[in-house]
């Protein structure tokens, strides 16, 4: 099954309160995540933390590119 965008990161979960499924954060979000840790805990420099955090979102894209295409690589 390929990689998408717009995947959940974490099972669908139920709010109690609103009677309606929680789907959480997508892996796109989760992978930027990690990669801003990465870079946080390497003590990385950028202009500021905008471009921190447009280049974690291109390099999860790209992750997730890569794992949609190894997953279907005829597509």
């Amino acid at each position: 099954m390929p990689t998408r965008r717009t995947d959940s990161a974490f099972p669908v979960s139920y709010n109690r309160d609103a009677d309606s499924l929680v789907e959480g954060m997508t892996k796109r979000e989760y992978f930027a995540i990690l990669i801003m840790q990465g870079y946080t805990a390497a003590n990385a420099k950028f202009e500021d933390e905008y471009q921190k955090a447009r280049l974690a979102v291109a390099e999860a894209d790209a992750l997730i590119d890569i794992l949609a295409y190894e997953a279907n690589p005829k597509a």
